[in-house]
């Protein structure tokens, strides 16, 4: 017994002098950087932020901490007594690698509540697209009952509608019908939630290298088969959707405008939209891009109110959106969140509704 139980302890011992070394490996020859995950997705398919608690992330020498509500926003806890302008939109809105207070939604939240009775909540995600956001607004959006919906579209958000497969226009009968591509496999997800889980994560590259490695292989699975219709479960659209030469996915984007103006409309709020500003002629080859234009010409029915920074943002820039961006990364640093916030608040601010509140 005493000499099973030395061969136990040995074993154990291995087992950890093993992990510490390929810690120390890790940190040496492939240090990276740490974070704990606080994005998740919902089994309807879409993506989400935690409910509640408080997460970081590092970015070079950038750590930023992030806190989340219980209704899965970005920041503090909901002045229920204030009007709210909900800002729907992907890792631009929610601000990554930003801090709270420096995101564009706390610099226009600054800028709105001091000209009347009215508090930006960020429900920022990222990754996610605009067919994210009918679902999004269907599960979480009754219980945050905002007086505006303010989506703010980026460069990728119909790429990644189509992508999901969220939505997907029946072909005969020309309706949108619900559809899903990932499935989230529940354990992954609540292994996430678990304290010395995160702890692990907080505090390990090993880890962290671990978590990064099964989110991208093992997190999800997808339903679609590729998009295969022959074996997909699901709706899936025709491969020639995909093709920008097809009008699919206008009309996609279209009818998923309409699903959140119409939800607005059952809930007595209104929705906008405004753009980042973060659109280049660049961007022309993307299903994204065709649709910003669209919005500009109006040509999209069921759009209650869109505004495109664009002009502005590339102004203030001088015409180089590498010189606002953080260093090594796309997404907007402290002057480019600045700019959007700036930007949107000289539209936003002759908004009737926020007027009516001087």
């Amino acid at each position: 017994m005493k000499a099973r139980l030395i061969n136990i302890l040995l074993v154990l011992a291995s087992v950890l002098i093993t992990i510490l070394l390929a810690e120390f490996l890790v940190r040496v020859f492939y240090s990276q950087d740490k974070m704990i995950t606080w994005i998740e997705m919902h089994p309807r398919g879409f993506m989400m932020n935690q409910s509640g608690g408080e997460s970081f992330q590092e970015f070079g020498d950038r750590r930023t901490e992030y806190r989340f509500t219980d209704t899965r926003l970005r920041g503090g806890e909901i002045d229920t007594g204030s009007g709210g302008i909900l800002a729907l939109g992907d890792s631009f809105t929610f601000g990554l690698h930003i801090t709270e207070q420096d995101t564009y939604t706390e610099l226009l939240n600054d800028k709105i509540s001091a000209q009347g009775n009215f508090q930006i909540l960020n429900g920022g995600v990222g990754g996610a697209g605009l067919a994210d956001w009918p679902a999004w607004l269907k599960e979480f959006g009754e219980q945050i009952s905002p007086d505006i919906v303010l989506l703010f579209l980026n460069y990728a958000d119909l790429e990644r509608a189509l992508s999901k497969n969220l939505f997907v226009i029946d072909d005969e009968t020309d309706e949108l019908i619900e559809s899903i591509r990932w499935e989230p496999r529940s354990f992954l997800f609540s292994l996430g939630r678990m304290g010395w889980y995160r702890w692990l994560q907080r505090h390990s590259e090993l880890m962290n290298g671990l978590v990064t490695f099964l989110w991208q292989n093992f997190y999800f699975k997808d339903i679609t088969n590729n998009f295969d219709p022959g074996t997909s479960p699901v709706p899936v659209p025709d491969y020639e959707h995909f093709d920008l030469d097809s009008d699919y996915s206008l009309r996609l984007a279209e009818k998923l405008v309409s699903k959140i103006t119409d939800w607005c409309a059952e809930q007595g709020c209104r929705f906008m939209i405004a753009t980042t500003g973060f659109f280049e002629r660049s961007d022309e080859n993307l299903h994204t891009y065709r649709f910003y234009r669209a919005l500009k010409e109006g040509a999209i029915q069921g759009s209650s109110q869109f505004h495109d920074n664009t002009p502005c943002v590339m102004n203030a820039s001088n015409y180089d959106l590498d010189s606002i961006r953080i260093p090594g990364d796309s997404h907007p640093d402290e002057t480019g969140v600045r700019i959007i916030a700036e930007c949107t608040y000289d539209w936003l601010r002759n908004v009737p509704e926020l007027k009516a509140d001087n």
